[in-house]
């Protein structure tokens, strides 16, 4: 089972759900952030979140507001990591949007960590026969066409982004560093 099958990124609102939401008597900023990165969670959620902490930036509401979202699920269930994996999407996208392109990238790394994991564990599968997730591919992909000249230290890089959960996986770092740089190797990164 692939695990881009387990859920969708983003969602795709309806025609009546975008009709509502620019009906919606709220900062036209807000609505955009919500229709461009959050469209997995309640729109109404989202705005009284910003209401409530009006005077934070718009990047810092979107942030804290996922990882709130987090808390309705119980920790290290299927749901809460898909949840997880949909917010390192999110991370990724933002932090790409605002030129954050170190964050960007380390958020890549860790839904390909994570992803990696899940999918040899929802299929039971070793390491070796985990596919390079289609998510991490076009979250690599949007990086590099944005900013083709960006420099990294992979193997450092997995490292942190293996270790960033603090579990023991069914695998080591430096597998996951081998999985990543092959794919990069191919794609020429």
């Amino acid at each position: 089972m692939e695990l881009i099958t387990m859920f969708t990124y983003p969602r795709i609102l309806k025609r009546k759900d975008l009709k509502k939401i620019s009906k919606y008597p709220c900062d036209d900023e807000i609505k955009d952030a919500y229709i461009k990165y959050l469209s997995n969670y309640s729109f109404n959620e989202f705005v009284k979140y910003c209401e409530d902490n009006s005077g934070e930036n718009l990047e810092d509401l979107i942030f804290k507001f996922t990882d709130l979202q987090l808390e309705k699920f119980e920790p290290n269930s299927l749901i809460w990591v898909s949840h997880v994996m949909i917010n390192f999407m999110i991370y990724f996208n933002v932090n790409l949007d605002y030129n954050e392109f170190y964050d960007a990238y380390a958020s890549a790394l860790q839904l390909t960590v994570l992803s990696c994991a899940m999918e040899m564990t929802i299929s039971k599968i070793p390491f070796e026969e985990v596919t390079f997730p289609e998510h991490s591919k076009i979250c690599f992909e949007k990086l590099f066409d944005k900013c083709p000249n960006f420099k990294f230290d992979l193997k450092k890089d997995c490292t942190l982004a293996y270790n960033s959960y603090n579990t023991n996986f069914d695998f080591e770092s430096e597998e996951i560093y081998s999985k990543i740089k092959a794919h990069f190797d191919e794609c020429g990164y």
